[in-house]
């Protein structure tokens, strides 16, 4: 921090100023302190830009633009005054790095510290998003890392989701090499822009340089506009799959910022929480706490200060006679800690940690639902509320089966020929039951992004479609002799199908990558990199981009495996779950009595029918049980499965053979709200969208949503 100048302001509104922040070309941001003593920041624009209508236009659309977002890892406004002759808007003042210094200062981040910041930087674009808001500049520099948090700030290019564009076609606002393609192109943007910002700036924070150069503007504004962004350096599938995601040209087919946060999943039991900075490298958060001790120094009142008592009392404050701020503005993206949280190409704008806690602990979640133990005062105990059916579409003859691929609904069925029955794949949007593409003769459909895989022509034909449109990308005949007679698997660079053996596709042109002879006759599956095979003898696990054996686990006529928090899970015949590590194929814990058909593993839990139809929430590394919830129990079939799962955020979703389905508390298993369809179900539902879609014998997709 700089002291005052001469001719700076001593006080701006009510509000005392300590010191310089950091200046720009609209004017400058100064450290204050309200009358409580709290510490601020405060962002005064110059007269004479002031004066000026398009000056004057942008600074109000970044405060109309600021005080409409309000979520927890986003900047809230505390004060503002556009219509002053020296215009200013007042921010809360955390003290932090901002992203471009963290890395530049202290290197990449690792990938278990990258997980966090994607998380909260996606939750803060879908509350930016929520509001109808569009940021427009999302870089390394419109992020500060502070004891809070990431927080996404600076707001000056923001505009509503409808707006047209600020300046002329061909003249785009943003920052070259973070723009998206349409930005660069001075089209008008939607929230798809600010998500491949975000995966640009994921791909920064991983690898420490920009994904696309660091070049002249023009050149990383065109291989922007061709995705050509240099991401060999990042090594983990996860991160690679969902960068490459939110990288897209194509806006259509970028996944939103909420889908982006279900891509991550719930964090795990041991992971850090994001209100703090553990979940930094040492060096980061040793950095921020000394700023943020620095930051309570220099803000502290002096005792007896009669200005403040003053200010508080609501005494009339003066100003400086011209208001004028002088200085150069130093680069937009060298945030250093004489622009710390600086409002002028970056700011700091966020509540205290502890007054964000205490928010975030209480507060609805976005499915409608409170956390446990924040039941509204005064409300009546009773049944949980009912979820409310949004459309119901007719996809099938009879029983059918769901998937989600780049937040469109996969509904696989058939429908009758003469005599036959065919099968048939139908794309749904999520939100309106729409049918967006099918395909006749499909027999299966699995998602992989913003691709989804089919097979065609009773399985003589695999083929690559976009999710979205249905545009097919590539189409393979299949080798009489390699006829795939079960479902596809996909994962990072291939696509795979077989029974007796393996054979991968490529799964950008559809060429043939590798056949294995491990037998896959019980089951076929892939994630995270590794393609697992099911036979009667073993559970074997192959590297998805060569097809080695990276080990085999013998296991008794195995069945419903399922892949996720670096496990590999599956039943034998006698109904004993083994738990194993993807790692290595070494057993990690086993179960009995527990069902596997419709499991879900997520956020360090694996998600488990007991007996009679109990839910089981289980630790995934240990297999030491956290809770149960009976829900329904068959009569006729008292073994018999009578629950399937569906993970999503945190909420587990079960629905039940009696026709019920039941939105479960992952922290504790409280049912937080039901729907009843009087039909027994007996399809494993799928989530996207906020919505939860159910299928019936009927051959009917519902979408539920949460209760109002």
């Amino acid at each position: 921090m700089e002291p005052l100048r001469r001719g700076d302001p001593h006080r701006v509104g009510p509000y005392r100023l300590l010191g310089r922040l950091g200046a720009g070309g609209m004017g400058v941001v100064y450290l204050g302190r309200s009358g409580a003593g709290r510490p601020i920041a405060v962002k005064v624009i110059r007269r004479s830009m002031a004066g000026e209508p398009r000056y004057a236009a942008r600074f109000r659309r970044e405060v109309d633009a600021a005080r409409r977002v309000s979520g927890v890892f986003t900047a809230p406004v505390l004060d503002a005054d556009p219509d002053a002759a020296a215009p200013w808007l007042v921010t809360a003042y955390l003290p932090g790095l901002s992203l471009r210094e963290a890395v530049g200062r202290f290197g990449p981040l690792p990938p278990d510290a990258v997980r966090p910041l994607a998380a909260g930087l996606a939750e803060a674009l879908a509350d930016i998003h929520r509001t109808g808001v569009v940021h427009r500049d999302l870089k390394p520099g419109n992020v500060m890392l502070t004891a809070g948090g990431p927080r996404v700030i600076d707001f000056g290019i923001a505009r509503p989701e409808d707006a047209t564009a600020i300046t002329r076609v061909g003249a785009p606002i943003g920052t070259p090499g973070f723009m998206a393609p349409e930005q660069v192109r001075g089209e008008k943007v939607g929230p798809a822009a600010d998500v491949f910002s975000l995966g640009a700036m994921l791909a920064y924070a991983a690898t420490g340089a920009e994904p696309f150069g660091s070049g002249p503007a023009r050149s990383r504004d065109l291989r922007a506009m061709t995705a050509h962004a240099d991401l060999d350096a990042i090594t983990e599938p996860w991160l690679l799959a969902l960068i490459g995601a939110c990288l897209h040209v194509d806006p259509g087919l970028r996944p939103s910022a909420a889908a982006v946060l279900e891509l991550l999943g719930p964090p795990g039991r041991d992971e850090p929480s994001l209100l703090g900075a553990r979940w930094l490298p040492p060096g980061i958060a040793e950095e921020i706490d000394r700023r943020t001790a620095e930051a309570e120094t220099l803000t502290r009142p002096p005792a007896g200060d009669a200005a403040d008592r003053d200010s508080a009392a609501g005494q009339a404050p003066t100003e400086d006679p011209d208001g004028a701020v002088q200085g150069t503005a130093p680069p937009a993206e060298d945030v250093t800690r004489r622009t710390i949280l600086a409002g002028v190409g970056a700011g700091v704008l966020t509540a205290g940690a502890l007054g964000t806690f205490a928010w975030r602990r209480t507060r609805d979640r976005s499915d409608g639902s409170r956390p446990p133990g924040a039941r509204r005062a005064g409300a009546p105990e009773g049944p949980p509320p009912e979820g409310r059916s949004r459309w119901t579409r007719r996809v099938s003859e009879d029983f059918l089966s769901l998937a989600t691929a780049g937040g469109v609904l996969l509904a696989n069925g058939s429908e009758k020929n003469g005599d036959d029955g065919t099968g048939i794949v139908h794309a749904l949007d999520s939100r309106t039951g729409k049918v967006l593409w099918k395909r006749d003769g499909g027999s299966s459909a699995v998602g992989g992004g913003d691709v989804t895989y089919l097979t065609l022509n009773e399985s003589r034909e695999i083929s690559a479609v976009r999710s979205r449109t249905g545009e097919e990308l590539w189409r393979h005949e299949v080798d009489f002799d390699r006829l795939p007679s079960g479902d596809l698997a996909a994962t990072g660079p291939v696509v795979v199908f077989g029974r007796e053996e393996i054979t991968a596709l490529d799964a950008t042109g559809g060429g043939r990558r590798w056949t294995s002879r491990a037998a896959a006759r019980s089951g076929l599956s892939a994630a995270d990199g590794l393609v697992l095979a099911l036979s009667s003898e073993a559970l074997v696990g192959l590297d998805a981009r060569t097809g080695k054996t990276r080990w085999t686990y013998p296991l008794d006529y195995g069945d419903y495996q399922i892949t996720g928090d670096g496990m590999v899970f599956a039943c034998d015949r006698f109904g004993t779950l083994h738990a194993i590590r993807a790692a290595d194929g070494a057993s990690a814990w086993r179960r009995r009595n527990v069902g596997g058909w419709g499991s879900q593993v997520g956020g360090g839990r694996f998600y488990v029918e007991g007996r009679d139809g109990v839910v089981l929430a289980l630790d995934s590394a240990t297999g030491r049980q956290i809770w149960s919830r009976g829900l329904t129990r068959l009569k006729d079939d008292p073994r018999g499965q009578a629950t399937a799962y569906c993970l999503s955020g945190t909420t587990l979703y079960a629905i039940c053979a009696d026709g019920n389905l039941y939105a479960l508390d992952t922290a504790d298993g409280r049912v937080r709200w039901t729907y009843g369809t009087e039909k027994s179900i007996r399809v494993q539902p799928v989530s996207v969208n906020g919505l939860v879609f159910i299928g019936a014998g009927d051959g009917n997709v519902r979408a539920v949503a949460a209760p109002r």
